[in-house]
């Protein structure tokens, strides 16, 4: 069964008339192991989560990130970040890479995410991105923008959304398929200096709305633990973070019950 899953799954990455191309991805190992939860996070990998995220960066980071769906090689996921804050704002690069020779997707964006006073913040990102299937299909370059905001209604309250594509792309014409236009709206609220949770909704025009929850313990000075459950479909997270200096490494792991692990993880190094 899980072999034929993974089949059809590559067969449709792999055919126009079930393209999947512009799907939102989520960066980073802290917001993989809470299930995707992260419009709210404020750290490097806001780069790809909501750009509005940059805004609260209080020096020059850079990271690599990584998810690999159902421990398939055709499945692999890989980002590069770098933020770079001035007293103008954060400005940003993500590129982000994903396939194999059969299907890829080659993206990279400039971002640029300014806070408005000590509780709002927005971002937007302007990418181009490269669409590889191999036999007589060639490639498409496409580009298209994403746009994020975040309120923080206090120190322990934050809400964030993003919208991914608000202008429609087309891919091809006949069959007529577009980048979709994604909106993805969720909060997270801190009940101490060591307990935080999330929670959000992603909707598209076409597919079913995703409920993805999340939640992250402070444990120790240097560590973190965490979890999640995500819908559509239903997939149970959990991971943990680790801090060495100007160096954080973060690591977690999906669960499906048919097509089973999806490991991830991501480290990034502050320059100051």
């Amino acid at each position: 069964m899980k072999k034929m899953t993974i089949t059809w799954v590559l067969f449709a990455l792999t055919n126009l008339s079930g393209f999947a191309a512009g799907e939102r991805i989520v960066a980073g190992g802290r917001s993989l192991a809470m299930a995707g939860t992260s419009v709210t996070t404020c750290d490097l990998w806001s780069l790809c989560n909501n750009q509005a995220g940059t805004a609260w960066l209080k020096g020059i980071s850079a990271g690599l990130s990584f998810e690999n769906r159902f421990l398939l090689k055709e499945l692999m996921y890989e980002q590069l970040g770098f933020a770079l804050p001035s007293k103008a704002g954060t400005f940003g690069l993500l590129v982000n890479r994903f396939g194999n020779s059969q299907y890829s997707e080659f993206k990279a964006g400039v971002s640029y995410a300014r806070k408005f006073g000590k509780r709002f913040s927005i971002g937007v990102q302007l990418f181009y991105m490269q669409i590889r299937i191999a036999r007589d299909y060639g490639n498409k370059n496409l580009a298209s923008c994403e746009i994020g905001l975040i309120y923080k209604a206090d120190k322990h309250l934050s809400v964030g959304v993003q919208l991914l594509n608000p202008v429609p792309v087309k891919i091809t014409v006949q069959p007529c398929e577009q980048l979709p236009t994604i909106i993805c709206l969720g909060l997270s609220y801190g009940f101490s200096d060591s307990f935080l949770m999330c929670a959000e909704a992603q909707k598209d025009l076409e597919n079913p709305l995703i409920i993805r929850t999340g939640a992250e313990y402070h444990f120790a000075k240097p560590a973190w633990a965490r979890i999640g459950i995500s819908t559509s479909p239903f997939s149970f997270t959990f991971g943990f973070g680790l801090e060495f200096g100007r160096v954080k490494l973060d690591m977690a792991s999906g669960y499906h019950q048919e097509l089973g692990f999806s490991p991830s993880g991501s480290i990034t190094y502050s320059f100051k």
